[in-house]
């Protein structure tokens, strides 16, 4: 039985929310609620705010099984020459959410799940985090500040990364490629699980996490068949920047799903520009030799200053407060 009502006298611990969420996960898994059901989980998810996050992160835990079973595990470089052959029939469970009112705007805002329709522009503020379901059971995540418009039709899955990051969980259809254009990258799969960022300087960089992935260039017809635990970086002037990557890295690079951020080997410069991504508290580099020293370790995405400060404090360096952040300085 689902607990909906706890003593309030005793909080309930995280573990308890947890074992709560997935049951309440698998019974919406299992098909819609019936009302009084559905009262009781709107009840549930309104006595906590830890709760939401929890019925978040079961209902993605669902996810990645759907995922595995859509994505099959037969696959190699000759499927992208034959992609005529018929799909495999695989049943694909639809995401039940809770309806109306506050309640359902607070899971939107928090996890961001929902079913797509086929003709759509999908977009993340700074800090946010949203999860969709295309009617043909691929699901997208995007990240931080991040636009994608996605037409999908009989004869066409394509979608358009116009601004930011996204993580791809592509259902596999042998008839109609998954095809994801990003500036001058052109990315083309048949059911496989991987990230696409745009940067600034109009470098595209894909991450691969299951199958293989096609990655190509715009007007050079230059390609690169990605295998899981590899990336590439498609540079603005051409080219690929391709490596292989350890399995913690690779799981660490999606920590954002999370809100977790892998600032591992990056300077203070690169680790402020991607604080900045995700929040408009800012941290300030004092001087060159200070943005060039490294940081390690995995930070909050939504806590910047904390961040500067554990930094100061680990490279002997000062954290002075500022009106909009923090400023980074020597002593």
């Amino acid at each position: 039985m689902i607990e909906t009502s706890p003593d309030p006298s005793r909080r309930e611990t995280a573990s308890q929310i947890e074992e709560a969420a997935a049951a309440w996960a698998a019974r919406t898994d299992r098909g819609p609620l019936a009302p009084d059901d559905q009262a009781a989980l709107d009840a549930w998810l309104q006595g906590d705010s830890r709760r939401i996050g929890a019925y978040a992160r079961a209902l993605a835990v669902n996810a990645h099984f759907d995922r595995a079973a859509a994505l099959g595990t037969n696959f190699s470089p000759a499927d992208f020459e034959d992609a005529t052959k018929p799909a495999p029939q695989v049943a694909r469970r639809k995401f039940i959410l809770a309806s109306g009112g506050a309640l359902a705007a607070s899971v939107a805002a928090l996890a961001g799940y929902g079913l797509l329709a086929a003709r759509s522009t999908i977009r993340t503020g700074k800090g946010d985090m949203r999860r969709v379901t295309l009617a043909e059971g691929s699901a997208i995540t995007l990240n931080t500040d991040s636009r994608i418009e996605p037409r999908i039709e009989d004869k066409l899955r394509e979608v358009d990364l116009v601004e930011g990051e996204v993580l791809f969980d592509v259902a596999r259809d042998r008839q109609r490629p998954f095809i994801v254009r990003a500036g001058h990258a052109r990315i083309r799969v048949l059911g496989t699980s991987f990230t696409v960022r745009r940067f600034g300087d109009d470098a595209v960089e894909v991450t691969v996490f299951e199958g293989l992935v096609e990655v190509g260039g715009a007007g050079d017809g230059r390609k690169q068949l990605l295998r899981a635990g590899e990336r590439t970086r498609l540079l603005a002037g051409g080219g690929f920047r391709t490596e292989r990557l350890a399995p913690t890295v690779l799981e660490r690079s999606v920590g954002w799903r999370r809100g977790l951020l892998d600032l591992e080997g990056m300077t203070l410069d690169q680790a402020a520009a991607e604080y900045a991504r995700y929040s408009d508290r800012r941290i300030e580099i004092g001087d060159r030799t200070v943005g060039a020293m490294k940081v390690a370790g995995v930070y909050s995405t939504s806590d910047p200053i904390g961040f500067a400060e554990a930094a100061a404090l680990s490279l002997g360096i000062r954290a002075e407060p500022i009106s909009d952040g923090v400023r980074l300085a020597l002593p």
